[in-house]
């Protein structure tokens, strides 16, 4: 090889290496940012972590009944989100996945590409944030409740999801909670599995019996968890989704049912 091929391959290697550490270093400054963001809306609304044995099954009392003993929905209903809305007013709420290492404040955007991308803060994030789908009601009283989030190679956002292709791990952690300012509903998770994009979870024409029935038809033969939990077509169901390591034709989802509403406590 000759001196000058030589001097030519070297430099195109340094600077293939100079470029895989520039792209590594964003990275890195990316997760280090949506850490902090995610981090800062916790410090604003005052949430602490879930009790480490928020993932045992609680006691189940009426929203209007004795007074509630889950220490998830005690934490949850004294969070103060319009603190979070007085930043940013498209705060709808806050995700919690005890167990899970899932806490997050939930944003709607005008679309579901603005908050794939950016901060609750509005600040550019290649790590975005956990939002509800844009045709999503805001006050979760629909019958299907989609919320996404990206799958961060360093685990943090909604990549703690894949872990409940486990059996093991949904019957430790079988519960997501969602609170508004208003109240906190829990959710109990009846299927974990990976769907086309194309599928019916996806579908927003879910008005009548037989496409709800189909759906839940469809989460159930598809999960990969056996949860013994099967939704009815009255019952308002949640789904969590994220990105799947197969593509983009397929992603992956956590979905639960509403199991009971608490009213947030002073």
């Amino acid at each position: 090889m000759s001196r000058r091929l030589r001097v030519i391959l070297n430099t195109v290697l340094l600077l293939v290496a100079l470029i895989c550490a520039g792209v590594l270093l964003r990275q890195q400054l990316q997760w280090r940012d949506s850490a902090e963001a995610t981090k800062k809306a916790a410090e604003i609304a005052h949430a602490r972590p879930a009790p480490p044995d928020a993932s045992a099954a609680p006691a189940l009392e009426p929203a209007t009944g004795s007074e509630n003993t889950d220490p998830v929905v005690k934490e949850l209903s004294r969070l103060d989100l319009d603190a979070l809305r007085a930043v940013n007013p498209d705060v709808v709420g806050w995700l919690t996945v005890p167990g899970a290492d899932i806490s997050h404040p939930i944003l709607q955007g005008p679309d579901n590409d603005y908050y794939l991308h950016h901060t609750w803060e509005k600040k550019w994030n290649g790590g975005g944030s956990i939002f509800l789908d844009w045709r999503g009601s805001r006050d979760f009283e629909g019958f299907h409740t989609i919320i996404y989030g990206h799958r961060m190679r360093n685990g943090t956002m909604f990549g703690p999801l894949h872990r409940y292709a486990e059996q093991d791990f949904w019957a430790e952690h079988p519960y997501v909670y969602i609170a508004d300012g208003k109240c906190v509903r829990r959710y109990q998770i009846f299927a974990a599995w990976e769907p086309s994009v194309t599928s019916a979870v996806y579908a927003q024409d879910l008005d009548s019996e037989e496409a709800r029935q189909e759906m839940i038809a469809q989460c159930l033969r598809g999960s990969v968890i056996d949860t013994g939990v099967v939704p009815g077509l009255e019952d308002k169901l949640l789904t969590l989704s994220t990105c799947t390591e197969s593509g983009h034709e397929t992603r992956w989802v956590v979905q639960a049912r509403l199991e009971e509403i608490y009213p947030a406590q002073e």
